[in-house]
C-alpha cells in the first residue's frame, strides 16, 4: 500500500502533446495528467518519488492562504562563506544605529575588511531617523566624502518593555516614530543614491515578528512591519537594481537587550559580532527579498 500525492510533473513537450492527442481522439475519461500521458503517450516511463507532508496541493482559495504561510514560515539552511568579507574592500557603508550593539559590530568588521564604515546615530552624532532632513544631510555627506554609497544598513531600534496602558503617549510615539517611520526615511533618503550604485539597503527585524510578545506589543508590531516593507521594496526596487534585504536576528547581548531583561546567560544569547559578520554577507548578496534568519546553529534563508 502506498500513499499517493497529487503533484505531477512532465515536460511541457510532453504534456502538451499528450492532451493535443486526446483532443483530437476525443478521449476525455481521465482522472489526472499522468493519466492522460500514460493512455496518450504509453512509451513515455513513469515513476514515483519520495514525497512530503508539505507537498500540498492547490484547489480551493483557502488552500493559497495556507501554502502563502507555510512558504513563509519555511527557511531552508544556507551556510555563508566568511572568506567572501574580503569582498568588503572598498565598499562605502552607512550603519544607522552604529554607536552599540549589532550596529556597531558591524562598522568594526566592516572597516576590519577594507570598507569604508559610516556610523549615524543620536547619541553619535545627533542622526535622528524620525527626521528626514538629518539622515539626507548625512548621506550627503557621505556622498561629499566618498563619492557614492554602496550599502546602507539600519540597525537602530527603540524597544520599551511594558504593558501598553501603562506605556506614555511619547513613548508610543518614539518606538513608532524610529522603528517603522524612521526606517520609511532612511529608504526615501537612500533611494538615488543605491539607485546609482546598484546598492543593497539592509532592514532588521525581531524573532518578536512572528508572534507578538505581551510588553512589547509595538516593539513586535513594528518588527513585523520590518518584514513586509522589505518584501514589497525588493519588489518595487527591483527595476532599479537595488537589493532589499531583512536580517532576523534570534536573543542577542546587546546594551538595548540588558536595559529590557536584565543580565542572562551568555550561552543563550548570540554575540553582535557574529550577527555582524552574516549581515555583512548578506549585504554582498545578489539575492532580494530575502528574509535571513540568524540563530545560534547558522543562518536561515526565507
Amino acid at each position: 500500500m502506498r500513499r499517493g500525492q497529487t503533484p505531477q510533473g512532465f515536460l511541457l513537450e510532453t504534456i502538451r502533446e499528450a492532451y493535443k492527442l486526446a483532443i483530437e481522439k476525443d478521449r476525455r475519461n481521465f482522472t489526472c495528467d499522468c493519466g492522460v500521458v500514460r493512455a496518450m503517450l504509453p512509451h513515455i516511463k513513469i515513476a514515483t518519488t519520495d514525497g512530503t507532508d508539505s507537498n500540498q496541493k492547490v484547489t480551493h482559495t483557502m488552500d493559497l492562504f495556507t501554502i502563502e504561510k507555510m512558504l513563509q514560515a519555511r527557511s531552508n539552511s544556507f551556510r555563508f562563506d566568511p572568506t567572501l568579507l574580503k569582498n568588503l574592500k572598498g565598499k562605502n557603508i552607512i550603519i544607522f544605529g552604529g554607536s552599540s550593539g549589532i550596529g556597531k559590530a558591524i562598522h568594526d568588521l566592516a572597516t576590519l575588511n577594507g570598507a569604508r564604515a559610516f556610523s549615524a546615530s543620536r547619541t553619535q552624532n545627533g542622526i535622528d531617523i524620525s527626521k528626514r532632513e538629518t539622515i539626507e544631510a548625512f548621506l550627503s555627506s557621505v556622498i561629499d566624502s566618498v563619492g557614492k554609497i554602496d550599502i546602507v544598513i539600519n540597525t537602530a531600534a527603540l524597544l520599551i518593555k511594558k504593558p501598553l496602558e501603562k506605556t506614555s503617549p511619547e513613548e508610543i510615539n518614539a518606538i513608532i516614530s524610529t522603528n517603522y517611520l524612521g526606517m520609511i526615511n532612511i529608504a526615501l533618503s537612500a533611494h538615488k543614491f543605491l539607485k546609482e550604485s546598484k546598492g543593497t539597503l539592509l532592514n532588521f527585524t525581531s524573532s518578536s515578528y512572528t508572534r507578538g510578545r505581551a510588553y512589547y506589543s509595538l516593539y513586535s508590531s513594528t518588527k513585523s512591519a520590518a518584514v513586509n516593507f522589505t518584501q514589497a521594496l525588493a519588489d518595487e526596487w527591483s527595476k532599479d537594481a537595488i537589493r532589499v534585504n531583512c536580517i532576523n536576528p534570534e536573543r542577542t547581548q546587546t546594551p538595548m537587550r540588558v536595559t529590557n531583561f536584565g543580565l542572562e546567560d551568555p550561552s543563550l544569547l548570540l554575540k553582535a559580532e557574529d550577527v555582524a559578520e552574516t549581515s555583512l554577507l548578506v549585504a554582498l548578496m545578489r539575492k532580494t527579498g530575502m528574509i535571513v534568519d540568524i540563530k545560534k546553529e547558522g543562518a536561515l534563508l526565507i
